[in-house]
């Protein structure tokens, strides 16, 4: 499947978070992996689970980064590639959402 920023990510309640300061550990609980992410890794998977669909996340870190925005489409893709590797998330296409 072509992940962009229409797609909807989804958390499985498996996978639990633990905020560290300015850093958040993501553990799922049932294949045993877990992933650190750096400030800006815990602000792109607070808005990924706030909002669920990638774009509001990608719209509201534009306004709070200096980044441009190919880079930071590019960032954001990377982080939920790596995210479904580690079975950290899993996706629904925007054709199937509700």
């Amino acid at each position: 499947m072509t992940i962009n920023l229409d797609t909807q990510i989804i958390i499985p309640e498996t996978v639990y978070t633990q905020e560290v300061g300015e850093e958040t550990i993501l553990l799922d609980t049932q294949g045993g992996h877990y992933f650190s992410l750096d400030p800006v890794g815990t602000r792109m998977w607070q808005l990924m689970r706030q909002h669920g669909i990638l774009r509001p996340a990608y719209e509201t870190l534009l306004n709070e980064y200096d980044v441009t925005p190919e880079r930071l489409e590019t960032d954001l893709l990377a982080l939920v590639e790596k995210m479904l590797a580690k079975g950290l998330a899993s996706l629904r296409p925007a054709a199937e959402l509700p």
